[in-house]
């Protein structure tokens, strides 16, 4: 039983490997403008740290009850900050950066948790603003809500906030290894709402395709060997006033449970203002 077990986690930490290398593969010229060294060095740090976060999340993601585990509420900044996970997560997602956020001295810290498998992106905003007004109120409308989003998470975020009734209630969002045009692996996804993050779909096309909000801060945290958004320049967002933060190398999920990326996301949310 025990072999059985450790040949399971084996396996699932090596999973994401071969998916690091096509991605890498499919991106050969960005990697033809760094040096050999660099790439291996990137990749090398992308597939440990894709197997280990992959590997922490399924373990973790039966186990939601523990987003209810009491933060230390160190600090006095009592600012009101959402965050919204990616497809096919939940909201334990967040439990790691949730904490670290918290030692850093934020208190107000808040999870919203939505179904990747039935229902769509327009349905998903709408509930989504209604979460963004029910957390504005119960703060007593006096701060603005901060937004944070990974993956899918930012593209949901992106699209609440472009309403004139809620970005006039946030100060900024905060994504991270969001697909802003899409992923090609969006064609094998399962689940109409995975399928519909394909480049070609009319999330991205037409005009039903996702709105951005314009008048408050925008920042956007890209990983450079982010295996789930192909290719990846459909990582960079193309809308205007956004600012770019390129963090170092690690898989997309991974993102989630770095420190680095939570130091970034709460240098974003202290130091940004419109």
């Amino acid at each position: 039983m025990i072999k059985l077990i450790l040949s399971a986690i084996f396996i699932l930490f090596l999973l994401p490997a071969p998916l690091i290398l096509f991605s890498a593969l499919f991106n050969w010229k960005v990697l033809k403008q760094k040096s050999v060294e660099k790439n291996l060095k990137e990749i090398g740090n992308a597939i440990v740290s894709a197997g280990t976060s992959l590997l922490f999340a399924v373990c973790t993601r039966p186990f939601t009850f523990l987003d209810t585990i009491p933060l230390l509420k160190k600090g006095t900044d009592n600012r009101p900050v959402l965050l919204v996970h990616g497809l096919y997560h939940n909201k334990i997602a967040w439990l790691i950066m949730k904490h670290r956020l918290n030692s850093m001295g934020f208190n107000n810290l808040n999870t919203w948790q939505y179904n990747s498998w039935t229902t769509s992106y327009p349905e998903l905003v709408l509930e989504l603003k209604k979460e963004i007004q029910k957390l504005y109120r119960e703060n007593g409308s006096q701060t603005k809500v901060t937004l944070v989003g990974h993956s899918l998470g930012g593209l949901l975020i992106s699209g609440a906030a472009a309403e004139p009734e809620i970005s006039s209630i946030v100060s900024r969002i905060i994504t991270l290894g969001t697909p802003f045009k899409g992923s090609i692996l969006a064609l094998f996804a399962p689940g109409r709402l995975g399928r519909s993050l394909h480049p070609q779909s009319e999330l991205f096309n037409g005009e039903n395709r996702i709105r951005f909000p314009e008048k408050i801060t925008k920042i956007a945290v890209i990983s450079p060997t982010d295996e789930m958004v192909l290719p990846w320049s459909n990582l960079e967002p193309d809308h205007e006033k956004w600012k770019i933060i390129r963090c170092s190398a690690m898989g997309h999920v991974a993102m989630l449970y770095s420190r680095r990326v939570t130091s970034i996301v709460a240098e974003c949310i202290r130091n940004f203002s419109k």
